[in-house]
C-alpha cells in the first residue's frame, strides 16, 4: 500500500463518523429468472473458435499505473501485424481472454465495452484523469455529507458513481462486445480469501443475472482496497436449486487442503444459501495480483486440461500464448539506514508487498509448470502446441536507472501526463524487446 492509497485510506475512513454504527451496503444484482438463459459452468468458451492462436492477457494491479503500462501493451499488439495463412492481421485481433485485477480491469473493461475506440478516448476518460482527487474533494462536498448518513451510501458508492458516468458510460456486462475477447474482472471474496470471477458462470452459483449487472460495480469492486474502500455486496438467490456438478463433487472428495480442494469448497458453499447470504467483494489483488489464478483453477477443479478440453469443446491451437502484465514494483526502502521506527504506512506497504511478491512468484512458477505439463499432455504426433508464457514487469529494464524510475511510481487513482506517457511506452518497449515474444513472432512468420 503506498503512502497515496494510505492518505486516501485515513479521508475514507473518517467517513465511518457519518456512516453511524451500522452501515448496510447497495445490493444491486438481480436474480435469475427461471426463463433467462444461463451457460453451464464448463461452457464459457463454447463460443469462441479461436484459430492458430490462443491468446491470453492478464493484467495486475497496481492502479492507474497499471492501467496505463497495461494500455501500452494494447497499443503494442495493434501495432504487431501477423500473417497467418496468408492472412495478414494485427496480434491484438487474436486476443481470446483478458483477465484483470484492481488498476487493470479498468484498461480490461475499457476495451471489452469499446473496443478500439479506447486508442481514441480511454486517456481523456481515464488515464489523464485525477480521478484519486475528485474522490477526496467529494468527501467535502455538503451534499454527500447528508447522503453519508443515509443507508447504503457510502465512499465505494461514490466512486461507482463517478466511474459509471464518466468512464463506463452506464454500460452493464450485456454491453460487451460478442465479437471482443472474453473480459474476466477478478475480485476477492472477503469471507473465503478465493478469487471471484464477474461472468454468468459464478453468477449462476449466486441465481444471480450478470447481463444487468453494471461493469462499473464491478470494476470498484476488482479495486476495492481493504478498508479505504467498503466492500461491494452480492445477494445469493435461492430459487434455482441447484445442484454441485459432478465435476464439483470430485474435488470436494480430493484431499483436504489441495488447491482444487480449497477452490471447490469456496464454490460450493454459495449453494449453501442460509450459510452464505451475501458475497462481499474487495480488491481481486488480495487473493491474486496478476489475476491468473481463477483460470488456473477453472482448468484445475475439473481434473486438468483435458477433461477442460472435452467439456468446453474448444478446439486446440498451434499457439497457446499468455502474456503476463505485471506493474508491481518493488521499490527501495530506508527502513534499514535508520533506528527510527517506520510509520505505520512505511510498514503496512513493506509488508503487503512482501506478502504479495512472493505469491506473484509462486503463481508464475504454478502457471510456468501447468504449462509445461497441458503441453505434453495435448501434443500429438501430428501437432504438437507450442506455448509462451511472456511476462512484462519493470524489473526487466536493464537500465538501472529506469527500473529505479518505474518501481518508484506511487499506486493511486492520479499520476502526471509524463508519467502516463512514459508507462504507455514502457509497456510497448518491454514486450516488444522480449526474447520470448520476439520468438513467437519469429515462428508466426515461418
Amino acid at each position: 500500500m503506498s503512502n497515496n492509497i494510505f492518505l486516501l485510506f485515513i479521508l475514507f475512513s473518517s467517513v465511518s463518523i457519518l456512516n453511524g454504527c451500522a452501515q448496510y451496503s447497495r445490493v444491486k444484482n438481480q436474480s435469475l429468472s427461471q426463463t433467462a438463459p444461463h451457460k453451464d459452468p464448463l461452457q464459457v468458451l463454447k463460443h469462441q473458435k479461436p484459430g492458430d492462436i490462443r491468446l491470453f492477457l492478464s493484467f495486475s494491479g497496481g492502479g492507474t499505473r497499471a492501467a496505463a503500462f497495461s494500455y501500452g501493451v494494447l497499443e503494442e499488439l495493434r501495432d504487431t501485424q501477423i500473417n497467418i495463412n496468408g492472412n495478414k492481421k494485427t496480434l491484438l485481433a487474436e486476443v481470446d481472454t483478458i483477465s484483470s485485477v484492481s488498476g487493470g480491469s479498468f484498461t480490461a473493461a475499457y476495451y471489452g465495452l469499446f473496443g478500439n475506440e479506447i486508442f481514441q478516448n480511454y486517456e481523456k476518460d481515464f488515464l489523464e484523469k485525477d480521478i484519486q482527487g475528485t474522490l477526496i474533494n467529494s468527501l467535502f462536498n455538503p451534499i454527500n455529507w447528508f447522503r453519508f448518513t443515509t443507508s447504503g451510501f457510502d465512499r465505494t458508492e461514490m466512486a461507482i458513481n463517478y466511474y459509471d458516468r464518466y468512464i463506463f458510460k452506464g454500460a452493464t456486462f450485456s454491453d460487451f462486445r460478442n465479437t471482443g475477447p472474453a473480459i474476466r474482472i477478478n475480485a476477492t471474496d472477503l469471507n473465503s480469501g478465493q478469487p471471484f470471477v464477474f461472468n454468468q458462470n459464478y453468477f449462476n452459483f449466486l441465481c444471480s443475472d450478470i447481463s444487468k449487472f453494471k461493469i462499473a460495480r464491478a470494476v470498484a469492486a476488482s479495486s476495492a482496497v481493504p478498508i479505504a474502500f467498503s466492500p461491494i455486496v452480492l445477494k445469493n438467490y435461492d430459487q434455482c436449486n441447484h445442484q454441485p456438478a459432478p465435476f464439483l463433487q470430485h474435488s470436494l472428495k480430493s484431499s483436504k487442503g489441495s488447491r482444487s480442494h480449497l477452490h471447490a469448497k469456496s464454490i460450493a458453499n454459495y449453494l449453501d444459501k442460509d450459510k452464505v447470504s451475501y458475497v462481499h467483494l474487495l480488491d481481486g489483488g488480495i487473493a491474486d495480483n496478476l489475476g491468473l489464478r481463477a483460470s488456473y483453477d477453472a482448468v484445475n477443479i475439473v481434473g486438468g486440461m483435458q477433461k477442460y478440453i472435452k467439456a468446453t469443446e474448444i478446439k486446440m491451437p498451434k499457439y497457446l500464448v499468455m502474456i503476463v502484465v505485471n506493474s508491481a514494483v518493488s521499490p527501495e526502502r530506508l527502513i534499514n539506514q535508520s533506528s527510527q521506527e517506520p510509520s505505520l504506512a512505511d510498514q503496512i506497504d513493506a509488508v503487503t508487498s512482501a506478502q504479495m511478491e512472493r505469491y506473484t512468484v509462486e503463481t508464475l512458477n504454478l502457471l510456468e509448470n501447468a504449462l509445461r505439463q497441458w503441453t505434453q499432455n495435448l501434443s500429438k504426433d501430428s501437432q504438437h502446441i507450442q506455448t509462451y508464457l511472456i511476462h512484462i514487469n519493470f524489473n526487466e529494464f536493464k537500465e538501472k536507472k529506469m527500473r529505479n524510475y518505474f518501481n518508484m511510481l506511487p499506486t493511486s487513482l492520479s499520476l502526471p501526463k509524463d508519467q502516463i506517457t512514459a508507462l504507455k511506452n514502457a509497456g510497448r518497449q518491454l514486450l516488444r524487446e522480449d526474447t520470448t515474444f520476439q520468438n513467437l513472432l519469429k515462428n508466426l512468420q515461418d
